[in-house]
């Protein structure tokens, strides 16, 4: 009987993964420590970043309380919250890129977005001149699970896709 109620969790599990039409990524710019939290409406991109065009800035802009980092898998998993307006669909040539600015240690802001990059999966951070560092995390997201750009690793979103796969596997050859 367990093996039966274990198909069966595993056959719902997959069905909720299957509900998304292709993989998404987190869409979104956490503009860092802001002490005006109520004139956040009022900003947008174009006026944040100026004529610094290299520096990525994607609609909404998000504060947070005590301007810590935001809690992407809260908000993934707040459905009652509209968190559609945070994502964007993976398109096909398309990755998760989780792009963040850190000096002396401390995250200034993060930009969470769907981009085309010439490089593979992993995180690449470079320092600049002023101590500034930039670090930019490519992945590639799994239908129906949460974004792979909500942390700096992806292996751990990857291997659980694989037991997923070889798990529906067992299920559908039995």
């Amino acid at each position: 009987m367990p093996l039966q109620l274990f198909k069966l969790l595993l056959l719902l599990l997959l069905f909720k993964c299957l509900k998304a039409e292709s993989p998404q990524c987190f869409h979104f710019t956490w503009i860092g420590p802001y002490d005006n939290k109520t004139n956040i409406v009022k900003e947008s991109c174009d006026a944040r970043v100026g004529d610094f065009n290299e520096i990525p800035c994607e609609m909404p802009l998000v504060v947070t309380p005590n301007d810590t980092v935001p809690n992407v898998k809260a908000l993934w998993k707040n459905e009652t919250l509209n968190r559609e307006h945070y994502l964007c669909q993976m398109s096909p040539g398309y990755s998760c890129v989780k792009y963040s600015y850190i000096f002396k240690g401390g995250i200034q802001n993060i930009t969470y977005m769907c981009a085309k990059v010439n490089n593979s999966n992993g995180c690449y951070r470079e320092t600049q001149s002023t101590g500034m560092q930039v670090e930019a995390c490519v992945c590639t997201s799994k239908l129906g699970l949460i974004p792979c750009n909500c942390s700096p690793t992806t292996q751990s979103q990857q291997i659980l896709g694989w037991v997923i796969v070889l798990l529906s596997a067992f299920i559908v050859l039995k």
